[in-house]
């Protein structure tokens, strides 16, 4: 329909386009950020339909908004409810920082996989016992940079000198993990202290985790298994894993190893593309009805792992 954004999953540089025209056969987009007109031809397109949800962010004039509604009008163009103002999907900015997360793997888009941990983690943070709220403090802050020198167990000085962070105390004082000020001297990181709320709110707004993407060597080859985190209304945070032939993994988690070495190493996604195309639209709706149908809510990241020879699914003679 005139006046939907699009984007081209061969050409992601080119931004966000919007169809001028459309018939049966094919459709004139006209890509604004670079002011390049293409004409698409419906059989072979690249094409993928933007359409951002309830939280996702957007940007408009520069401008990031959060989106709170979603409505469509009569001629199947949306409407983005953001505090209280309506942008109509013609007038945001072809160039958006933030995908919506289903999108980025399609587009070549995709974080680290140990981020999709942490922002799991993260969006659970008030619910963590005080073992895993210890290890999540520590990943969380030295996402930012933070740095860490044992004194004891469970004591150490942080130094957040280079990490914009603001601390709120001075690098040289001990530190440890809980809320009871009163047992034992020195300074106290909890769930609700200012430098824990500062690093989770800007890790959050970041969208880093949100579309994740690893290689694991000890699935099956041409396999993979899509992790999805949903978050109801109520807060409650869900987690699901669904392999190729759509079965619920009850207790999966990758390999350690091939997640710790995602840390440093970057994967192109192009090799990957057709297999992609094929395989994840598939695994994302299963996720999405498995969601629906248990009220889990919202989508809010996803790590697609694949077996070694993922790039070679649906080849013959092989």
């Amino acid at each position: 329909m005139p006046g939907q954004r699009w984007i081209s999953s061969a050409e992601p540089e080119l931004g966000l386009g919007t169809i001028l025209r459309a018939d049966a056969r094919q459709s004139d987009i006209i890509f604004t950020g670079c002011g390049e007109l293409k004409h698409f031809t419906h059989a072979a397109s690249p094409l993928l339909r933007v359409r951002f949800a309830p939280g996702d962010c957007l940007h408009m004039d520069g401008a990031a908004r959060r989106v709170d509604a979603v409505t469509e009008d009569a001629g199947g163009t949306l409407n983005y409810h953001c505090d209280a103002d309506i942008l109509h999907e013609g007038s945001i900015d072809p160039e958006q920082p933030h995908l919506p997360s289903a999108l980025r793997l399609l587009v070549g888009q995709y974080d680290a996989a140990y981020l999709f941990e942490l922002r799991r983690r993260a969006l659970q943070a008030g619910f963590l016992d005080q073992e895993a709220f210890e290890l999540f403090a520590m990943a969380l802050l030295g996402h930012f940079g933070c740095r860490f020198t044992p004194v004891s167990e469970h004591v150490f000085l942080l130094d957040a000198g280079t990490s914009g962070l603001d601390p709120g105390f001075d690098k040289g004082t001990p530190c440890r993990f809980g809320s009871d000020e009163g047992s034992e001297a020195g300074h106290f990181i909890h769930g609700g202290h200012p430098l824990m709320q500062e690093a989770l709110e800007r890790f959050l707004q970041s969208r880093a985790g949100c579309a994740s993407f690893l290689i694991d060597d000890t699935l099956p080859a041409r396999s993979a298994v899509l992790e999805s985190v949903f978050r109801s209304t109520e807060g409650a945070v869900s987690l699901l894993a669904l392999d190729v032939r759509g079965n619920l993994l009850t207790a999966y988690a990758p390999n350690e190893q091939a997640v710790f070495r995602s840390r440093d190493s970057g994967i192109e996604l192009k090799p990957f593309m057709r297999s992609l195309t094929q395989i994840y639209p598939l695994l994302l709706e299963s996720s999405l009805e498995h969601a629906a149908a248990t009220d889990a809510g919202t989508l809010e990241a996803l790590r697609l792992v694949v077996g070694a020879e993922f790039a070679l699914f649906g080849k013959k003679n092989r």
